[in-house]
């Protein structure tokens, strides 16, 4: 298979060790231009939504959210190229998406001072509109917030991060934070399987086509992300226009396999990608390759081999047994009421200050699990998951 015509599968990949404002901004700017250069990308004067991973708002040191050392040097290169810079992004489905809680993210995750530094724009717009898109495979239309949908062009500056539910979260994923808040759990409900999760992401994109994508993979998270796991460094900053193609790279750089990944899958299995096509420019991803970078717990990709495939099948056709079962951590819970909220089947309720959860209904998203700040949602295997884990390594 070829590259379809048309898009570009190069991937520029460029060292940055820390954070340092400088050495972000150069590694940013080279990364850019080894792509093709931001003329490429944006044309002056045009309206740049500027579509970070916001998630809830965590300290930038957790690694939850991208970088605002990286925000800010996209921010810059954007608005010194004549472009006016709106920072935006609704946070996880467990949070309401009020200007309240937009400004407690912003501020908790530094993009407050990037705005003041910048001279960007920081959303506080929480309507939406319905955007139509009947070539869609998944989805036909889309509901996207208003900054999204008024926006002349999309740059999306994601975070290099393990997920529980799509094994990945890089460039594809991070546009979902496109769809408000509380309408979330709608698409976690109607696609329960991580690969029909994969196409419907491929059909956001496609329908919103971002221009830019560029990668924080600086400092990612490895284990239990997107919110619950650890930060590991890689030491690289990602840029391409093909979002498939970089989350390709990001892929190889954390050991995993990229059609594995549900929206890459797609994404090729669509004609849109082959991932064997894909190129970098820049500084030689094999130096920064972390073959051993923790992968989550609900993780049952990699190897081959026809006894993994079968057992792979028996996990596939009985996915509740095999996958980790989410329990609340009594003592830590607060009774927040965020994983009642994002809860997309109705199965966690929050009474005399502590959730509880009904595994009867539960569909094992690890929406709950995504969106606790406090840690208070464990996840563990039962008897026969636990025998199905260990035959999978």
């Amino acid at each position: 298979m070829v590259q379809p015509a048309g898009r570009d599968a190069t991937v520029a990949v460029v060292r940055c060790d820390g954070y340092d404002l400088e050495e972000v901004d150069a590694a940013v700017r080279r990364a850019i231009d080894l792509a093709g250069g931001i003329e490429r990308f944006v044309s002056p004067g045009e309206k740049i939504l500027l579509k970070p991973n916001l998630l809830q708002g965590q300290a930038p040191e957790r690694c939850v959210t991208t970088h605002p050392a990286v925000v800010a040097a996209v921010a810059r290169l954007l608005t010194e190229h004549g472009c006016r810079v709106v920072i935006g992004d609704s946070p996880g489905a467990g949070v309401v998406y009020s200007e309240a809680n937009l400004r407690r993210a912003y501020l908790r995750a530094g993009y407050t001072a990037v705005a003041e530094e910048t001279g960007a724009v920081l959303n506080y717009d929480t309507s939406s509109r319905v955007i139509s898109f009947p070539e869609g495979e998944a989805m036909k239309q889309f509901s996207i917030i208003t900054p999204a949908a008024e926006a002349d062009a999309i740059v999306v500056v994601s975070k290099a991060k393990t997920h529980m539910w799509t094994r990945m979260t890089g460039a594809t994923k991070n546009l979902f934070g496109l769809i408000p808040g509380l309408e979330k759990p709608v698409f976690h409900f109607r696609f329960q399987d991580e690969y029909a999760f994969g196409r419907m992401l491929v059909d956001l994109n496609e329908c919103m086509k971002p221009r830019l994508q560029i990668v924080d993979a600086v400092m990612a998270m490895e284990g239990d992300g997107p919110q619950a796991g650890s930060p590991r460094k890689i030491g690289v900053i990602l840029a391409g226009s093909d979002y498939s193609a970089v989350d390709t790279v990001l892929a190889r750089l954390i050991g995993m396999e990229p059609l594995e990944i549900g929206s890459i899958r797609s994404a090729a299995a669509r004609g849109l990608l082959d991932p064997g096509a894909v190129r970098t420019v820049g500084d030689d991803p094999l130096d920064f390759a972390v073959p051993d970078f923790r992968k989550p717990s609900t993780y049952a990709g990699g190897g081959a081999g026809v006894w993994r495939r079968v057992v792979l099948a028996v996990v596939q056709r009985f996915g509740k047994t095999y996958a980790p079962r989410p329990g609340v951590i009594a003592p830590a819970c607060i009774g927040c009421g965020k994983c009642e909220r994002i809860c997309p089947v109705h199965a966690i309720t929050v009474t005399e200050g502590r959730a509880t959860i009904d595994l009867s209904h539960c569909i094992r998203c690890y929406c709950c699990h995504e969106m606790c700040t406090e840690h208070a949602i464990a996840l563990s295997r039962g008897l026969t998951g636990r025998l199905l884990a260990r035959l999978l390594g």
